[in-house]
């Protein structure tokens, strides 16, 4: 695999980020600007040119779309910072309704503490199957097998899928910038 520079540098940040866990979590309230600049550090990586990542008004709506618990007092406590987190996280990939039906299952399945972990667990193992092979430069790209329980089946398949997602569009930024071609679209006119 012929890489450049930018690429292997951001795989390699890739396989080495490591979400905030349960136990990690501030246990105090804090407020809504400290949600969102907790929440944009902690997903720093997945901020492309600018990206807004998570706003208050977003926050809100999940709020008053039943996606995750009400604040208290205009204070957010462990449990809706996880709820943000995730959501940040999934939402470039599942539509916002089936983020919450996944959350649900997951919560139902192992409680909120286990199911959070997990799922960091299995974004970890993601991004490292899917930016490890960049790192070691080989010709061939080969996905190597992972043996996933029954239970953490839905949390391995979302998270491989933001993993290609986040290389993919990767590869074509660097690709693009390589090249040094801009990308004109069919009905340029230009092209006409």
């Amino acid at each position: 695999m012929n890489i450049n520079n930018a690429l292997y540098d951001y795989a390699t940040a890739m396989a080495r980020v490591r979400l905030i866990r349960w136990q990690e979590m501030p246990d105090f309230s804090i407020y809504s600007d400290q949600l969102l600049q907790l929440v944009r550090d902690e997903l720093s990586f997945m901020s492309f040119s600018g990206d807004v990542l998570v706003t208050k008004s977003m926050v809100n709506n999940y709020v008053k779309w039943g996606m995750m618990p009400k604040p208290i007092k205009k204070k957010y406590d462990k449990l809706q910072i996880v709820y943000v987190l995730v959501i940040t996280l999934l939402k470039p990939i599942l539509p916002i309704m089936k983020i919450k039906e996944g959350i649900q299952l997951q919560i139902l399945v192992e409680g909120h503490e286990n199911a959070y972990n997990s799922f960091c667990t299995a974004l970890e193992e993601s991004f490292q199957e899917v930016f490890l092979p960049i790192i070691e430069q080989k010709q061939m790209y080969t996905f190597k097998a992972r043996t996933i329980s029954a239970d953490k089946l839905a949390i391995s398949s979302i998270t491989l899928a933001l993993s290609s997602k986040l290389l993919t569009e990767k590869i074509i930024e660097t690709k693009i910038t390589q090249l040094g071609k801009p990308i004109q679209n069919e009905g340029d006119s230009r092209d006409q």
